[in-house]
């Protein structure tokens, strides 16, 4: 793992500009924009898989929209069990509202609940990367699900989605730094920590390769 290269690999490449204004702006318009970055994000990661020297690919609009939202889809699977937890904890919220005091089975619940979506939480921090990366490789929706994939990687080489993890944490302080300059400034940062967690995210797919 190259933890330095991922911040630095958008720019070794001399057509970075042009390869990224077009996402860039696309992404400023709403719910599409979303869809068409993170599918770009997804190409992003698979070219570093597959080890190509400038990994930036060129921006597809069609292409990238319906893979984003491919990977959109899996993603509100995966926040079901959050959904969830939330509808349960509004019951006792709601109790409060109504009635002004709550029970101990009301606490209970908000208690649990809030344990949940903790706990979950950090669950999907470390396996949503890998689902990602593979369903990145292979674009099926099953490919996002492949648990015992899953769970043979993040053993091969734990520290690597580790390092994944780190990223996305320093990506999500850089991330807002741009509104200082308004929305363009906002999406030139969070373009550009989305991509920088995805080379993280190719890097540790292919540093934690299931051996056959």
């Amino acid at each position: 793992m190259n933890f330095g290269k991922a911040f630095t690999y958008i720019f070794d490449d001399k057509e970075w500009f042009d390869k990224l204004i077009v996402p860039v702006l696309v992404s400023l318009i709403p719910i599409i924009g979303t869809f068409a970055l993170m599918g770009y994000t997804l190409r992003t990661v698979k070219n570093v898989i597959q080890n190509e020297v400038d990994p930036l690919p060129r921006f597809q609009f069609g292409e990238d929209l319906g893979r984003g939202f491919r990977f959109f889809l899996i993603g509100l699977v995966y926040s079901l069990p959050i959904l969830l937890a939330v509808g349960l904890m509004f019951i006792p919220v709601w109790t409060i509202n109504n009635n002004d005091s709550v029970g101990a089975l009301g606490m209970i619940v908000l208690v649990f609940g809030g344990l949940l979506i903790l706990v979950y939480g950090l669950f999907l921090a470390i396996f949503e990367p890998i689902a990602m990366a593979n369903f990145a490789v292979k674009d099926t929706f099953a490919s996002g699900f492949e648990w015992g994939n899953f769970f043979k990687r993040l053993g091969n080489n734990f520290p690597a989605w580790l390092l994944v993890l780190a990223g996305t944490i320093i990506g999500s302080f850089i991330a807002p730094l741009g509104s200082i300059l308004f929305f363009i400034g906002a999406a030139i940062t969070a373009a550009y920590s989305q991509l920088m967690v995805a080379h993280l995210t190719g890097q540790a797919y292919v540093a934690s390769e299931i051996k056959k």
